[in-house]
């Protein structure tokens, strides 16, 4: 065999190339993928309050001592993580489906959501006492929900919608008093189609069916039994209020009545929210305090959120994980 011969120069400048170009490649791809601090973020609320400096130079984040003396790269400063805001002026809280109306606290005009007459919309499960009466357009689907599960549980469909924002309270009257909440448009005054005539509800016998079950449907009574401390006044199983299932399941639950959920709430924040699981999901509810004539309610990016104002000095914020 014949001897190669290698020319050395040539081999060494081949090399040189090779690295060289691996540099340059190298250079490249770190440019491309670093990551440009020196650029200001401006961030709308007080959501992240460490900004990228607090990287080292290798775009790490250092680990910092926690109140243990351990290592922990957490940020205490971060709050609201996936968290936006939006601003409530102060005329919402007297609208939504919690606000607390009686005599001190009366619901201001324009308050109630879109309303629907019920003879254009109601089942044969119950009667009207009149044309003419209003609802509220999701209270109104409620109602009719409940008066279809009565009538399959009991065989009878012998309810009355005596009244809903306008109820007679006259001589004779079935339902005798008037309340200030019926403003809201979402509540139902019942009684009872009795033989050729109308007759007072007492919430017993077979229709008694309606106080246990209209929790299910999103319903209330209003003033419950053995609640009068709380409400000023005596049982009332004829005056239903439409809270939405959720929250009639929460008050059922843990045998609240309007005023004592609405209390009970004031102890859940953003921060730190009531958590409930309905119906196969899950919730957080929280308060926030009214700040006067604009008010920074803290809600969920994502949406799939509902405010109520409470009409006395904040809002309810509820949210479907």
């Amino acid at each position: 065999m014949g001897k190669v011969h290698v020319n050395k120069g040539r081999v060494a400048i081949a090399l040189i190339g090779v690295v060289v170009s691996m540099t340059v490649v190298d250079s490249v791809r770190r440019e491309f993928f670093r990551v440009n601090t020196s650029s200001k973020v401006t961030v709308h609320g007080d959501f992240i309050s460490k900004s990228a400096s607090a990287m080292s130079d290798d775009n790490t984040v250092p680990f910092t001592l926690d109140e243990n003396g351990q290592p922990t790269t957490e940020f205490n400063g971060i709050r609201f993580v996936g968290k936006t805001e939006q601003q409530l002026t102060s005329d919402k809280i007297s609208q939504g489906l919690l606000v607390l109306a009686d005599a001190e606290h009366p619901v201001a005009e324009g308050s109630k959501s879109e309303m629907i007459d019920l003879l254009g919309c109601k089942n044969d499960s119950y009667t009207l006492i009149e044309e003419g009466v209003m609802l509220n357009t999701d209270a109104a689907e409620a109602l009719n929900s409940l008066m279809v599960g009565y009538e399959n549980a009991t065989g009878l469909n012998d309810f009355v919608v005596y009244g809903t924002t306008e109820t007679y309270t006259g001589q004779g009257s079935y339902c005798p008093k008037a309340f200030a909440e019926s403003a809201t448009g979402n509540t139902v005054d019942l009684a009872l189609n009795g033989c050729g005539s109308v007759i007072a509800f007492d919430g017993y016998d077979e229709e008694g069916w309606i106080v246990e079950n209209c929790a299910k449907y999103g319903f209330i009574v209003r003033y419950p039994q053995g609640k009068q401390e709380k409400t000023g006044q005596a049982f009332c199983p004829w005056h239903l209020r439409y809270v939405g299932k959720l929250h009639a399941a929460v008050m059922q639950r843990n045998d609240l009545c309007l005023e004592e959920y609405l209390e009970f709430l004031k102890s859940y924040t953003v921060d730190a929210p009531f958590e409930f699981s309905y119906e196969g999901a899950g919730y957080e509810i929280y308060y926030i305090p009214s700040e006067g004539d604009t008010t920074t309610a803290i809600v969920p990016i994502s949406g799939n959120y509902s405010i109520s104002g409470n009409n006395i000095d904040g809002f309810i914020v509820t949210y479907k994980k």
